[in-house]
């Protein structure tokens, strides 16, 4: 039977209404599925208030028993110091208000009055006093070489000391970056003590275990932004070796960690983490005698330093393992920022220094008669046979000084030959290096007695002068001086820092920017997800 047309538009009608019914009924469905999906999916990433950490190797959370650089970077949350420094290497307060310099070896500290102990008494000045005069005795803590030079120490007031020094310091300031512990509760006692010590900082020791140490936020630490810390808690997992903290790490069971060494990608691979590398305080460097040898001739050492391609030395005898390093004080130091140095090779301008002073290049080697004598540039080059990697180097330099026609012959030594060089200074040209101090002080490389037997009244002159220079922007100006006429002069070739690096898990958030002070600047603001 044949169904007449209005009956089947009436049907086409029916039938297009309940399929736009069940159209919009599983779009509704849909939809609440979907933000079932959002709503898990924020869920899954709402903040996580822990970080894991590791240290392998422990000796003592007590800052002035550890040798541990992982347990004296921890250490920071936990204990402060009267004065700390910035990114840059600038001084900042801490536990001092403030601090001047009264005479050539008096100091004046003022101390904040709103400080209070993880034990909640009070930090006041015989706190410090005591620590200077308990770790005067601790000579095998690495803070030792921070007071060695403090004579007394005179309690003024509540908040405020007076530190005499045995003999004048420069940039003595520097060295007021010792953690303050408290002397209430090791009165009459060791460090050995077995209670938990107490700091001034931003976490507090909550539990301590064989191999697990947990930190708690100090929720009454004296700055209210402390609240705004995302991470609440801090649990340090404890190895008796490197090995066994890499290996936790690419499993996932701590979520950072801190390595100097050059091998770690070799345990922890490459992939699957986060990486911060920067440059430590090992400073490899040329000196350079200036006194009875060739190298008494400034023509030469400027010749020296436009030849060598530090670039070449840092990418392919390193692996970009280093940073290239042009003076003894940090890249980024603020007293340097702004100062440039050209690392290009320049061997043009070498070759003109050369000839300009006299010297002649003949049978493949550069000669010039010097009171009635042949002199040829034939350089001795110290190395120790122990370090491997300044071998390289040292091979490295010697292939391109020899292209340019400077003979070099290495001289690997055993590292007891090595050190009297250093002590005697009976070397022509040494690749050493140094752990270099963070304070700006210059005197250890161009002061009296100085590795390169290097004398420049002028910059002696300088040097007096910046002590009592307080005005930052003169003393960048004195600095620029100084290293303008080091530029000139060369006792010393910069070579390359060396590299640390901070490994992370990928969920680890934040803005995570290390220095050889402190890796944890900004960790108020790091997170995991």
């Amino acid at each position: 039977m044949k169904l007449k047309p209005f009956k089947i538009i009436i049907i086409i009608f029916i039938l297009l209404v309940i399929a736009g019914a069940v159209y919009l009924l599983t779009r509704k469905e849909n939809s609440s599925n979907n933000e079932e999906s959002k709503e898990i999916s924020y869920k899954t990433i709402d903040m996580v208030t822990n970080i894991r950490m590791g240290i392998s190797n422990f000796d003592s959370i007590h800052p002035y028993q550890t040798n541990n650089q992982e347990v004296i970077y921890i250490d920071q949350l936990i204990f402060e110091p009267l004065l700390s420094i910035s990114e840059d290497y600038r001084i900042s307060m801490c536990l001092a208000e403030e601090w001047s310099r009264v005479n050539e070896k008096t100091y004046i500290v003022k101390l904040k009055e709103n400080v209070k102990w993880h034990d909640d008494n009070n930090f006041t000045s015989e706190d410090v006093k005591f620590s200077i005069d308990r770790l005067q005795n601790q000579t095998e803590s690495i803070f030792y070489q921070n007071v060695k030079n403090i004579k007394n120490v005179e309690v003024i007031d509540k908040y405020t000391i007076r530190i005499e020094l045995k003999e004048e310091e420069a940039f003595f300031e520097y060295n007021l970056i010792f953690p303050i512990v408290s002397s209430k509760q090791y009165k009459n006692k060791s460090f050995n003590y077995t209670s938990t010590p107490v700091g001034t900082g931003k976490y507090k020791i909550t539990k301590t275990e064989n191999d697990k140490i947990e930190l708690s936020r100090n929720d009454n630490w004296r700055d209210i932004d402390i609240e705004n810390s995302n991470l609440k808690t801090i649990y340090i997992n404890i190895y008796d070796s490197r090995g066994k903290e890499y290996n936790s790490f690419k499993l996932g069971s701590i979520d950072f960690i801190h390595t100097s060494s050059e091998e770690s990608e070799e345990y922890i691979g490459s992939l699957g983490y986060n990486k911060k590398t920067y440059e430590n305080r090992e400073y490899d460097y040329l000196a350079l005698n200036c006194k009875n040898t060739i190298l008494q001739y400034q023509e030469i050492r400027q010749a020296i330093s436009m030849i060598i391609d530090k670039e070449k030395i840092v990418a392919s005898v390193l692996e970009n393992k280093a940073t290239i390093a042009n003076y003894p004080l940090l890249n980024n130091y603020y007293l340097t920022v702004g100062l440039t140095k050209e690392n290009k090779t320049n061997k043009t301008k070498a070759k003109e220094i050369l000839e300009n002073s006299g010297w002649n290049y003949e049978y493949g080697i550069w000669q010039k008669e010097i009171e009635g004598i042949t002199k040829t540039i034939n350089i001795d080059l110290v190395v120790s046979k122990e370090n491997k990697k300044r071998i390289k180097v040292a091979t490295e330099l010697k292939a391109e000084l020899e292209e340019f026609g400077i003979k070099i012959n290495i001289k690997e030594v055993s590292n007891q030959q090595y050190n009297k060089y250093l002590k005697n200074k009976n070397y022509e040209m040494i690749l050493t290096g140094m752990y270099i101090p963070i304070s700006p002080n210059l005197d250890y490389i161009i002061g009296k007695s100085n590795l390169a037997n290097y004398e420049n009244e002028q910059v002696n002159t300088i040097m007096n002068e910046i002590n009592t220079i307080t005005d930052e922007i003169v003393l960048k100006e004195k600095y620029a001086e100084i290293f303008k006429i080091y530029d000139n002069d060369v006792p010393y070739i910069g070579l390359y820092y060396n590299h640390d690096t901070i490994a992370y898990s990928t969920d680890l958030m934040g803005d995570v920017r290390p220095n050889c002070y402190s890796i944890f600047y900004n960790f108020s603001n790091w997170y995991r997800q």
